[in-house]
């Protein structure tokens, strides 16, 4: 049992490093596919509940697909409303923190005159016309990552329609390239990864769900007339581990700051504090720990390895990846455990239902070609 354990998480760690390597060169291919995966694992039991009810595959995979951009739409347009219907509060009180500002600079401990405050802003002038090349090409760069961006989320939304679609398909695509034995070796790890990776992202969603109503609704305890801004930007904040949290705290803390004043900032950040301090403590061990059975201690480890090694898309990126290979892991030993177990005539029962819903279908036999 364990020659056979060991050589098949040695196939998954050479295939994971492989795979990493040729990301990294195809980063704006496989980025877009990484997430379209995700997706996918969290729109495939709506489409297949909609499929099972009779509808065409096609049209439950684009109805799934569809849902998620109208939610994501209708998001950013109550985001966008709220915010245009306060531009107005925030600009009056953008310019009277700047004239605060100033006047501390006068009149507190730094002394700072007039001239000076002019001078440096001269200085500031002066810098961006002598720097204006560098400018314009960074204005150039950022227009190609814009350009980029919608590119890899056209490449995103087309690939998660055909995985919902014909996953099933590509499968047995790539069965037909392998060896029948190889093919029967990695099913029970696959099967368990996709089961994994979908309890992943639905626990994902449930604690940025609850991170984003609790900054939310300390927001509007407060007085706060972008209370549903914040909830959404603390909500999409959620899915990028710690350096999230970060980010959407400090926006949070400082448009209360510029709304409200400094003494309810100071409230809006312990309030992000205790929510950052459930989830930590109470829900990422309760959710995410018992839907991916990961330690808390790998997914710190993990996050910080893929930080390192990719930055901001690693940290995204590293814990469904751990939660996928850990799946595999627990597929294969328990499928070598039945293996034992029927050897010596006896049964054993899966300790872990395999993925409902799932558009990826491992093994021949299993393979069903739905039109």
């Amino acid at each position: 049992m364990g020659a056979s354990w060991g050589w098949r998480f040695l196939v998954i760690a050479a295939v994971t490093v492989v795979l990493w390597q040729i990301g990294a060169r195809l980063s704006l291919i496989v980025v877009p596919l990484i997430l379209a995966v995700l997706f996918t694992s969290g729109l495939s039991p709506f489409a297949e509940w909609l499929i099972s009810k009779g509808w065409p595959r096609w049209l439950g995979s684009l109805t799934a697909l569809l849902s998620l951009v109208l939610v994501i739409l209708g998001l950013l347009f109550l985001v966008g409303a709220q915010v245009a219907l306060q531009s107005s509060q925030l600009v009056a009180a953008a310019t009277e923190g700047v004239k605060s500002l100033l006047s501390w600079l006068a009149t507190g401990p730094l002394q700072v005159s007039d001239d000076q405050v002019n001078q440096w802003i001269n200085q500031i002038v002066t810098y961006a016309q002598q720097s204006s090349e560098q400018i314009a090409s960074g204005l150039a760069s950022a227009g190609s990552t814009v350009g980029s961006f919608f590119a890899g989320l056209a490449t995103c939304l087309f690939a998660t329609f055909f995985f919902l679609k014909d996953g099933h398909r590509i499968v047995n695509s790539f069965e037909r390239i392998i060896p029948t034995h190889a093919v029967s070796a990695i099913e029970p790890s696959m099967r368990g990864g996709w089961t994994s990776l979908t309890s992943y992202v639905r626990a994902a969603v449930i604690v940025a769900g609850i991170d984003g109503i609790g900054a939310g609704l300390g927001a509007l305890f407060l007085g706060s007339n972008l209370w549903l801004a914040i909830t959404a930007f603390t909500f999409v904040c959620s899915f990028v581990p710690l350096l999230g949290a970060l980010v959407a705290g400090t926006v949070a803390t400082l448009v209360v700051l510029v709304t409200l004043g400094f003494v309810k900032a100071i409230i809006m950040l312990i309030v992000f504090v205790l929510v950052m301090s459930i989830e930590s403590h109470v829900l990422q061990p309760l959710v995410l720990g018992k839907a991916v059975e990961i330690h808390p201690l790998i997914v710190l480890l993990g996050i910080s390895a893929g930080a390192i090694i990719a930055g901001i898309t690693g940290a995204l990126f590293a814990i469904p990846l751990v939660a996928f290979v850990n799946g595999c892991i627990k597929g294969a030993e328990l499928d070598e455990a039945e293996r034992a177990r029927r050897s010596r005539g006896l049964s054993l029962p899966r300790s872990r239902p395999e993925a409902s819903g799932s558009p990826f279908r491992w093994g021949r036999r299993g393979a069903k070609l739905d039109a």
